[in-house]
């Protein structure tokens, strides 16, 4: 009898033991993934749960999901898929996953600035510069230590109507001023490609600058801090080929406000687009493949260049050439 007792002890025990096990921890395994507008891709995803995995879009403008996990691209942009998995009583605690879906421009003619159907919207919303083929544009980041560092990144685009850019810059280092306009932001181009025309070494490691656009990122007003439209001034090289110094055209080629440019954007981040055909109208038609930098300034001394670099003992200057880009057909 003593016997039998202690196996229903240990029977008891064991019951116990097993009403109070702990459950599995679930996981879920799943990578970003990247889809075309109007097409499809499947999520593949998986889990060590015996729960159903069920799926979410927070930006189903840009991309929508179905219960099996199929993504359908909507337009260009990005999007985030929240993946989840219920808990299972005494089994699987519940767990969640995010990827990240890009979605990117439907190739071939389509609604975008040229035949590669890549729509840059001047909107101040950058979601379609991430959209872009990496291979399809120049991209440069700017160092901490250089000598002048406020711009911190760019993105140059073009196709065959419009030059794009994108630009970000250290809001610490810029300051609006009431009333004026004195955030200059200049553009300098080769417009033909050729390294041994033009000039203006001042600010970059080569003198080959054709054309300058000089116009204000700020608008100025009665408070100040206003982000404006960039439609700047273009001024031709004057100078000497290979010359340093500032010799630009007075008066310029095409005066600020004339529709040159279009830009458009948020504190620390811009994107602006310049046409093509108006720099053609006035003698200075852009090559396929041409160089172009940058500075931003306070109060009319540059305080951001890009491409630049910290000075070391081979390059006392931290200057750079120029970014040379590549028209997308």
């Amino acid at each position: 009898m003593k016997k039998v007792l202690t196996l229903l002890a240990i029977f008891a025990m064991v019951g116990l033991v097993s009403c109070n096990k702990e459950p599995a921890q679930a996981t879920i395994t799943a990578s970003d993934v990247t889809v075309e507008e109007g097409s499809t891709v499947k999520i593949n995803a998986s889990t060590n749960s015996s729960a159903t995995l069920t799926y979410a879009s927070d930006n189903t403008a840009v991309a929508t999901v179905a219960a099996d996990g199929t993504v359908t691209g909507v337009k260009a942009g990005s999007a985030n898929i929240s993946i989840k998995v219920a808990a299972v009583k005494d089994a699987y605690t519940a767990a969640e996953k995010s990827i990240k879906v890009t979605v990117t421009a439907k190739a071939g003619p389509g609604p975008g600035p040229g035949p590669s159907g890549a729509a840059i919207v001047i909107d101040g919303d950058f979601a379609d510069w991430a959209a872009l083929p990496s291979n399809s544009y120049t991209k440069t980041y700017g160092d901490e230590e250089a000598t002048h560092p406020a711009l911190t990144h760019c993105k140059v685009y073009a196709d065959p109507d419009f030059i794009y850019v994108y630009f970000e810059w250290d809001t610490d280092a810029i300051e609006a001023v009431p009333g004026v306009e004195h955030v200059p932001f200049h553009c300098y181009i080769n417009t033909d490609g050729d390294a041994s025309t033009g000039g203006y070494s001042d600010e970059f490691a080569e003198a080959c600058t054709d054309i300058l656009l000089e116009g204000w990122i700020y608008g100025g007003g009665e408070e100040g801090g206003e982000l404006g439209s960039y439609d700047p001034a273009v001024c031709s090289w004057t100078g000497a080929d290979g010359e340093s110094g500032w010799s630009w055209s007075d008066p310029p080629l095409i005066g600020d406000g004339s529709g040159v440019g279009e830009g458009a954007g948020v504190e620390g981040k811009y994107e602006f687009k310049i046409d093509r055909s108006m720099l053609k109208d006035v003698g200075y038609p852009v090559a396929d493949v041409f160089g172009i930098g940058f500075d931003i300034q306070q109060n009319w001394d540059s305080v951001g260049i890009l491409p630049s670099t910290a000075p070391d003992e081979s390059n006392a200057t931290g200057y750079l050439p120029l970014l040379v880009v590549t028209t997308q057909k």
